[in-house]
């Protein structure tokens, strides 16, 4: 029982919370002029959008980003031959002559 009373209570207490709030900010706003209530009001859209508008940018930025790396990431680099000296060759001119080794 004693469970009910705490939370009705914390009910209780949100209630009148929330109607002290909407009171005083009543009040606040009803001693605005109908002037800079519409200043107000756009000087909060603005901040609103302007953060809308960067998070926004800051996904797309993050999508394209992950793409680009899972695109170039499975380039490697041009690996470069590894060529040998012929042993078995008879070289009449004394040139160094080389044959490549396939890797198996």
């Amino acid at each position: 029982m004693s469970e009910e009373i705490k939370k009705s209570k914390i009910k209780i207490f949100l209630i009148n919370a929330w109607e002290e709030f909407k009171y005083n900010l009543g009040y606040c706003l009803g001693q605005l002029t109908p002037i800079r209530r519409f200043m107000l009001v756009l000087i909060f859209g603005g901040a609103l959008g302007t953060a809308y508008i960067c998070i926004l940018y800051k996904a797309v930025y993050n999508i394209g980003k992950r793409d680009a790396e899972r695109q170039f990431l499975e380039i490697r680099h041009i690996e470069s031959p590894d060529f040998q000296l012929k042993q078995n060759s008879i070289n009449f001119l004394n040139q160094e002559e080389y044959e490549y080794q396939y890797e198996q």
